[in-house]
């Protein structure tokens, strides 16, 4: 059994990576990335035989499709830049594969269905944490319920502004005003400007109670379509340090994370790439104090024997003194090398382009979790 893991030596692939490397069964571990040195350094501090490094350049689809043949499954940690291109890339290869999620690229992947199902593979978007957790979490809700009625999805990320260049993408795009965010509604998705559906929500320690707001996900595409019971609602929220967050606002009052470009000194420079440049330059410097935490919540409320019922989910890991700054990367990277695994064992028998909510049992999943320090609590109430 082989696996190959893209960007398997970034933030969130070497913490999957890691996981494979401790806990699976497969005989090779190949860490795919760009950097090759970075790779080999991974390969050779996980050491064992069965890990080895590959240099792939996953924009190049031709390439990425042959590099690909003879694996079981591919696991997709790249940023979401790289999504549309590797998804096709392992359907033409015949393999299986997974990723992080695809922010804008989930409703094209999506219209790959009908290739994945023909190619007799399983495309499974968004084994994260959110999406992927998430999913599962109002599939668990759902799964005890009769009718479902609305799902509310948040995360609170207590970290610095770029523990990564991928992480900093993410940020940027999630509160920029040139970016389009939606939620889903009764058939229809509702477009909504950033830093709005502001609300309150409760999560576990050290975030506690903290306010979120609406961001684009690839929740609202797949739970409408695959979870059934007669679901109208589907929102996502987030949020990052309140510091962060302030700085987020002022970036977009002045136009800094769009397309627009200012002149300086006789040359025309791109507002975004230079801000993100400064960052990257200072990342350490911003929200990286305190308590590092990458925390969940999901309600889902429903009916149940006629009843109105609400099932609320929150998620914990260990503090910063057992996990140092890396809970984002294993709170995203850790499922998805669980998904990786069942998809090799052949716990997922359908085809197609799907998601974790089709593809995998809630509890199992989340057992494997808690064996790794992730923890779900659960609530219920009329």
């Amino acid at each position: 059994m082989r696996v190959i893991v893209l960007g398997g030596c970034g933030e969130m692939g070497s913490e999957a990576t890691r996981d494979l490397a401790r806990t699976s069964e497969f005989e090779e571990i190949v860490v795919a990335d760009v950097n090759l040195e970075k790779a080999r350094a991974l390969a050779e501090e996980l050491g064992g035989g069965r890990v080895r490094a590959l240099r792939v350049d996953a924009s190049d689809e031709q390439s990425l499709s042959e590099q690909l043949r003879g694996f079981d499954v591919v696991a997709n940690c790249t940023t979401y830049h790289f999504g549309l291109v590797a998804t096709r890339a392992a359907i033409r290869a015949g393999v299986n594969y997974l990723d992080l999620g695809g922010l804008f690229n989930t409703p094209k992947q999506l219209e790959l269905d009908a290739e994945a199902r023909a190619a007799g593979v399983t495309i499974c978007l968004g084994c994260g944490a959110t999406p992927g957790v998430t999913n599962l979490l109002a599939r668990r809700a759902a799964d005890q319920l009769d009718e479902v009625s609305e799902v509310h999805i948040a995360f609170a990320s207590f970290r610095s502004v770029a523990p990564s260049p991928g992480l900093l993408d993410t940020v940027l795009d999630e509160f920029s005003p040139g970016s389009r965010r939606f939620f889903w509604r009764a058939g229809e998705f509702v477009e909504v400007p950033a830093f709005s559906g502001a609300k309150q929500v409760r999560f576990e320690e050290p975030v506690g109670w903290t306010e979120v707001y609406y961001v684009p996900h690839s929740e609202t595409h797949t739970l409408p379509r695959f979870l059934g019971k007669g679901v109208r609602l589907v929102d996502v929220r987030g949020t990052w340090r309140p510091e962060i967050m302030r700085a987020l606002r002022v970036f977009a009052d002045f136009q800094l994370t769009g397309a627009q470009t200012v002149s300086f000194d006789g040359r025309e420079i791109n507002s975004k790439a230079f801000l993100r440049r400064h960052i990257l330059q200072h990342a350490a410097e911003v929200g990286g104090a305190g308590e590092w935490a990458f925390l969940l919540n999901v309600e889902v409320i429903g009916k149940r024997d006629g009843k109105t019922a609400r099932h609320e989910y929150t998620s914990s890991h260990p503090v910063r003194a057992e996990w140092g700054t890396s809970a984002t990367a294993r709170v995203t990277g850790i499922p998805a090398s669980i998904g990786a695994q069942k998809l090799a064992r052949g716990e997922v028998t359908r085809a197609g382009v799907l998601a974790p909510e089709v593809c995998f049992e809630p509890q199992p999943f989340f057992q494997e979790l808690s064996r790794r320090g992730i923890h779900v609590r659960e609530q219920e109430a009329e």
